[in-house]
């Protein structure tokens, strides 16, 4: 990976973690999952009308064309394409990576609904016309704004294909292209799965040309090279006006490492630290929460669990306060539902609730330290491995439920990679808090 890509992730990732950033997703992540290309949806269509080589074509002409020959008649057009995306299609790697980064707010021009597929385990807000749009979203949610309609939920009128309805967005949809406006301005957007010369980004572009006056945020544009193109050089540079830069990736492929490190690194140097809930004091507990607090800029996320995150927090706060360090900066808290009901921490029924309301915490966390516990540990390892999480296992008791995840595959690949003898000590229990410090500072530091 290239020093400017490395520096790219660095940059962007610490506007998502400031809650600074968006997503804006076109076509292009959703090839891996099979779905039809614009060629493969027009051509029957175009056939029709005698246009068979579609290669180098505008496609929203193109499609304005065929709704042309319908005498203005949407209906067949539109009809024709949704039975080939409402097919079953699944998320792909892309997909994930998406949904285990921490951010709320995503923008698509994709019709189809692989990224509500990829937030199932999240809760969403999926806006596809401008009356949703103008809809308050709870802090809890994440917002997907489909701009150009949803092929499972937007009539045909709403569905943004052709020519006509690009030329005319910004008036038909009023709510969404203020939104739009606000969001250039208020937020740093990527833009992936896009190409030279889409024009699905044609309308952002010139909204950011209208707003380049205003001082907008820096975005940018993954795109795949085009070596020795001189007209691709022009135009990426020319985008730079707007304050969009364009990030160069060879093949289409290395856009996948970059969303998996800006997946991680967009939460920021995050800790949660979680164990047995019955635990009234525990020494490594202490130390561990001492010393995470003297480490600059390491946050602790919080689930305001009693047992061994209680008492970690407590002394990371009261170690914060000696120093006369911003806690506010420094520790987040996150709902806990052990308060709400008690039953969570062993009831096999709640497991799939408790799962659903630790997501967004560990959607926010880079590090997960887990000391031994019961069912309701093992469920928030299941989960935090589910985002990406990287799980530091500080276990010291082989009778506990959660001894058997030191063979974990995931758990051992992702720490072989900072330290390949963890584990074995772990085994051994020659591991305490400094072993368990000197790790998360060599994944986080």
């Amino acid at each position: 990976m290239s020093q400017d890509i490395s520096q790219f992730i660095d940059d962007f990732a610490g506007e998502l973690a400031a809650g600074n950033a968006a997503y804006f997703i076109g076509a292009g992540i959703s090839v891996n999952s099979n779905l039809p290309t614009w060629i493969n949806l027009i051509k029957p269509f175009t056939d029709k009308i005698g246009i068979s080589d579609l290669s180098g074509k505008d496609m929203p002409l193109m499609a304005q064309y065929v709704i042309n020959d319908e005498a203005g008649n949407r209906g067949p057009f539109i009809n024709g394409i949704s039975r080939k995306l409402r097919r079953s299609f699944t998320p792909n790697a892309y997909h994930e990576y998406i949904a285990n980064t921490n951010l709320k707010t995503i923008w698509t021009t994709n019709y189809d609904d692989l990224l509500e597929k990829a937030f199932s385990n999240a809760i969403i807000d999926v806006k596809f016309n401008d009356e949703a749009v103008s809809r308050d979203v709870p802090e809890s949610k994440i917002e997907i704004i489909k701009m150009h309609g949803c092929i499972f939920n937007s009539p045909n009128r709403d569905i943004v294909i052709s020519q006509s309805d690009y030329e005319d967005f910004l008036l038909n949809r009023p709510a969404t292209a203020q939104r739009l406006r606000m969001d250039l301005l208020q937020k740093s957007f990527l833009f992936i799965g896009y190409g030279y010369g889409d024009p699905n980004i044609k309308n952002i572009i010139t909204e950011a040309r209208r707003l380049a006056g205003n001082n907008t945020r820096q975005h940018y544009l993954i795109l795949k090279d085009q070596k020795g193109d001189i007209e691709f050089e022009l135009w990426c540079r020319n985008l730079r006006k707007y304050g969009i830069r364009v990030i160069k990736i060879v093949e289409y492929a290395d856009l996948l490492p970059i969303l998996q490190k800006l997946s991680l690194k967009s939460r920021g140097k995050s800790v949660f630290i979680s164990g047995s809930h019955d635990s009234k004091n525990d020494e490594e507990a202490e130390k561990l929460g001492k010393a995470l607090a003297k480490e600059q800029d390491v946050i602790l996320n919080d689930g305001q669990s009693s047992g061994l995150m209680r008492i970690s927090s407590r002394f990371f706060m009261e170690a914060l306060i000696d120093d006369n360090a911003d806690i506010n900066k420094r520790l987040r808290f996150f709902p806990n539902p052990y308060a709400f009901n008690s039953k969570f921490a062993n009831d096999v029924s709640l497991l799939p609730l408790l799962k659903q309301w630790r997501t967004p915490l560990l959607r926010a966390t880079q590090v997960m330290i887990a000391f031994d516990g019961g069912m309701g540990t093992k469920a928030e390892i299941e989960v935090a491995l589910d985002m990406g999480c990287i799980v530091i296992p500080f276990f010291k008791d082989s009778n506990k439920e959660t001894w058997y995840l030191l063979e974990s595959r995931i758990i051992n690949e992702r720490l072989n990679h900072y330290d390949n003898g963890f584990i074995e000590n772990v085994k051994q229990k020659r591991v305490g808090h400094l072993d368990v410090l000197q790790l998360v500072k060599a994944i986080l530091l």
